[in-house]
């Protein structure tokens, strides 16, 4: 049996020293797995929550959005940021240049599950024509006063606050109408790899999140506008 011979030579500030080491190094590897297999920071999920995405001239071909030249942006009842941005974007909106479209599309993801379970509740409202005007109510409504708007009760009790025909609303949204858009915002919403709101797709071509403030941002937005009318494929 070998025996381990302990060098009583070293001095105890090497030994300290030494597994302060070994902790740190323990400390780093335990951060380093949790990162790669727990929070998958440096998997494709997270590649996708980067500030910018490029689509490729290719795929850009077969985009689920119709309108050119136009900005899309992607939101939720559900997101903070949204909420936030909301009057810096309806600012930004009225003065983009002549020919250039502007359209709020609620993310649609994950079988309507998270952020997404309110994507049926801003196609209804939007087929009814009232979406826009009432988007602030509904964003106080899930972000601040916490109210359950995917029970389907407390939802219809909670459109009568605000005079809104229940009726007509439970009509429409089972119209085709809505469905159709529903799938719509799936598909840009897979399409884009949208993971995260608010997202802002550029002319079918770029997805940016918000990374600076706002008035650089919308300088930012209005560049790759332009960049995507100069470059052809």
């Amino acid at each position: 049996m070998d025996l381990v011979v302990i060098d009583m030579n070293v001095k105890p500030i090497t030994i300290v020293i030494y597994s302060l080491f070994l902790i740190i190094l323990s400390s780093l590897m335990t951060v380093l797995f949790y990162h790669v297999f727990v929070f998958k920071t440096f998997s494709q999920e997270a590649e996708n929550n980067a500030a910018f995405f490029e689509v490729s001239y290719e795929k850009v071909l077969s985009s689920p959005i119709k309108e050119n030249n136009s900005i899309i942006e992607v939101l939720s009842y559900g997101c903070h940021y949204c909420s936030v941005l909301d009057d810096d974007i309806s600012q930004f909106a009225k003065k983009l240049p002549e020919g250039v479209s502007f359209k709020a599309t609620h993310l649609n993801i994950n079988n309507g599950e998270g952020l997404s379970a309110y994507a049926p509740i801003f196609a209804t409202l939007e087929q009814m024509g009232i979406e826009s005007e009432l988007r602030k109510v509904f964003y106080d409504a899930v972000i601040n006063r916490k109210i359950s708007l995917t029970d389907q009760e407390t939802l219809i009790d909670f459109l009568k606050q605000y005079g809104i025909d229940t009726n007509e609303y439970l009509n429409v949204s089972q119209s085709k109408a809505v469905q159709d858009r529903l799938e719509e915002m799936e598909n840009i919403s897979k399409f884009y790899q949208i993971t995260g709101t608010p997202a802002f797709i550029i002319n079918k071509r770029y997805v940016v999140y918000q990374d600076k403030e706002f008035p650089e941002f919308s300088a930012y937005m209005l560049d790759l506008l332009n960049e995507s009318k100069q470059e052809k494929p």
